[in-house]
């Protein structure tokens, strides 16, 4: 029986948020019960592990898992961020399309907000951080899969023999390694920085790989945002409030009756 072995890198700075460990032990559940086969229709025996790196540095963080995977044998790694939402078949999903990097689009943790990924520019490759791509939910209907430069690592799913066209690419150039794989580098002006995810991506690209967003995936994607609410919210939320404090307690009393009427 083969065997398909995914590993779950998590870097955090802090403690995950609840609803995304509710949200991430769905999608191990559906993982694990899933009938996933190859393309010779063979059942696919799975095998699934956490690996998180508690770490104020993030690029260190991702090294370390990337690490941790290589080292456990993973045929598959998921970049996972512990501050984002996702459906529960979200991994089956991915892997499903086959390639060897696909993940979703999400907006970013700000307002006003923004798509992560991003399309190079043809005339001007060093930009490719400025055309974002925007997942619609006609899109997202329609089951599309995008080519991109880049996008986030909140929910991305790699192909470990990634790392063999990195190390190739690498010795093209005259490196002994691929390191490092992830950095923080300035804008063209210096007066910004491109993420580690962008710079992960770019090397990806250099070594002739493709970097994929599904569309459907994304559109069920969440980044948790941490809100202030003020009384002035409390105010406009006022009738929102009241109907759903009715409908639960309609529920609660149905099924006190059911109870009553059960003995």
């Amino acid at each position: 029986m083969p065997t398909l072995k995914i590993a779950v890198c998590v870097p955090c700075y802090g403690d995950p948020k609840a609803l995304f460990m509710q949200c991430l032990f769905d999608a191990t559940r559906h993982f694990l019960s899933a009938n996933l086969t190859n393309e010779k229709g063979e059942v696919y025996e799975k095998d699934i592990r956490l690996f998180l790196v508690r770490s104020s540095m993030l690029t260190e963080s991702r090294h370390r898992l990337a690490a941790e995977a290589l080292n456990w044998g993973a045929d598959y790694m998921l970049w996972c961020d512990a501050d984002h939402t996702f459906s529960e078949d979200a991994i089956c999903r991915l892997w499903s399309r086959g390639l060897m990097i696909v993940g979703a689009n999400y907006s970013r943790r700000c307002f006003p907000t923004a798509p992560t990924a991003a399309k190079m520019i043809e005339d001007d490759p060093e930009r490719d951080h400025r055309n974002l791509v925007y997942t619609t939910k006609e899109k997202a209907e329609k089951d599309l899969v995008e080519e991109v430069s880049h996008l986030g690592f909140g929910l991305c799913l790699i192909n470990m023999k990634i790392y063999d066209f990195l190390q190739l690419q690498a010795e093209k150039e005259g490196k002994r390694s691929f390191l490092p794989m992830f950095a923080f580098t300035p804008t063209e002006d210096h007066k910004s920085m491109i993420g580690e995810d962008v710079f992960f991506f770019r090397k990806c690209r250099e070594a002739g790989l493709k970097v994929f967003l599904d569309h459907a995936v994304s559109w069920s994607v969440g980044h948790i945002h941490e809100v202030a609410l003020t009384n002035n919210d409390a105010v406009r939320q006022e009738e929102q409030w009241k109907k759903q404090t009715a409908e639960l307690a309609k529920k609660y009393q149905q099924r006190i009756e059911e109870l009553e009427a059960a003995e």
